[in-house]
């Protein structure tokens, strides 16, 4: 039996509730199908979250798929996966640090042309990390041709993943033509 980190006291296992997931630095991300922990005596408390590296791959194909514009929370989002400090990813799109902070702090919105960059420059690394293909070429420039200005905040959009989407390994591509979300 699990024990809580704080306090000692065993801890309450927690089914069927969806879990805000906010430390992967996305207010809008909830997660289905996984156990959660909560001590009852100090109320410390988390989730039992298998495969954390399909899961931000997941995640970051959800939001680099999506027919909006990036958010703040989303270009910092990338940033981190790509694992790369503000200043070098300014350096990585041509930009100054400046103009680069402006975008990740929602002072200023990212051009259409630099959000498309940074997509790329997420898909090249993640297929690097993941050492396989996870696009399809063409469909996939399609898509983001279709990028389009929000109907709504970016920041009411939920997303909602279940866990059987990323436990298994991806087989197919998962950046396609068809991930482009409306």
């Amino acid at each position: 039996m699990k024990t809580c980190w704080e306090c000692g006291e065993k801890l309450q296992i927690i089914k069927g509730e969806p879990y805000h997931y906010t430390e992967c630095g996305l207010d809008n991300i909830y997660l289905h199908g996984i156990i959660q922990y909560k001590c009852p005596k100090c109320m410390e408390g988390g989730p039992e979250i298998p495969n954390i590296q399909e899961l931000h791959l997941l995640i970051g194909s959800l939001v680099i798929c999506k027919r909006l514009p990036l958010t703040a929370q989303e270009i910092k989002y990338l940033r981190k996966e790509l694992g790369q400090k503000s200043k070098d990813m300014a350096g990585l799109l041509a930009v100054t640090p400046q103009e680069y902070s402006k975008w990740e702090n929602a002072r200023d919105v990212i051009s259409r042309n630099y959000d498309k960059i940074l997509r790329m420059l997420y898909i090249l690394n993640a297929e690097s990390k993941m050492g396989k293909v996870l696009h399809n070429g063409i469909r996939f420039a399609k898509g983001m041709a279709s990028i389009e200005q929000p109907v709504k905040k970016p920041e009411d959009i939920k997303i909602e993943i279940t866990a059987s989407e990323w436990i298994r390994p991806f087989e197919e591509p998962i950046f396609s033509e068809e991930c482009v979300r409306a």
